[in-house]
């Protein structure tokens, strides 16, 4: 057997495979860019091979058209914000401190990716999104494993003493309620603040409530 021949076979595929991979990242960067400037519908795969610096063929190599394009484009981002919310919550912390950083590493992701993300929403608010089925279903699955590691820390929370007894999910789906509607309401007002200068109050409003200390009490007891 000769080791030496099947080691250089094997070397060539794996620097073809990190090739293929680099081409894909590129496009993926240039779609990004090209989308946000121009919108989905005025976009071209033609505007959009020429930023990545490739032939228009070779998109297709990678993505059957536009639209796999967009949709590919839009589950990257969604993995990024899972990513960096996952980063956030799973850190040694308590669980309020790890509730306020992921809503702060929510809104500093939206903050530097904003113009992708107001073209999300205003697609999303069209009778007619671009999105194909197996992307919203990646989509979904994206907003499961969300949902289920905001649970997991208010498991630990509820554990550690930190926060009050009740449905776990629930408060998970409060705690995205309140962060991701706000990062909603920031893209329509489309005004110059920064989103993270809110992240504190996300924080503070999901785990404090809007009563003052002293109706707390009272509140409590009337449940």
């Amino acid at each position: 057997m000769n080791h030496r021949s099947d080691n250089a076979v094997s070397q060539r595929f794996s620097h073809r495979g990190k090739e293929r991979h680099a081409r894909r990242g590129r496009i993926l960067e240039a779609a990004e860019v090209v989308f946000a400037t121009r919108g989905y519908h005025e976009a071209s795969i033609i505007e959009i091979a020429r930023r990545a610096e490739l032939a228009a063929g070779t998109i297709y190599l990678y993505f059957g058209d536009k639209a796999d394009l967009y949709g590919n484009v839009v589950s990257a981002k969604m993995k990024e914000v899972a990513g960096q919310v996952q980063t956030a919550l799973s850190s040694e912390r308590s669980a309020k401190a790890c509730l306020c950083a992921a809503a702060h590493a929510l809104f500093a992701y939206y903050d530097s990716n904003r113009s992708f993300f107001e073209l999300f929403l205003y697609q999303h608010q069209l009778a007619a999104s671009p999105l194909r089925a197996n992307h919203w279903s990646e989509m979904e699955d994206l907003k499961r494993r969300h949902l289920r590691l905001v649970e997991e820390c208010v498991v630990r929370g509820q554990a550690s003493g930190e926060i009050r007894a009740g449905n776990p999910r629930f408060y998970a789906v409060a705690f995205l309620g309140v962060t991701l509607q706000m990062v909603r309401q920031w893209i329509r007002e489309g005004g110059e603040r920064r989103l993270t200068e809110s992240a504190d109050f996300a924080a503070d409003c999901f785990l404090h409530g809007a009563a003052t200390p002293s109706c707390r009490p009272q509140l409590a007891a009337a449940e």
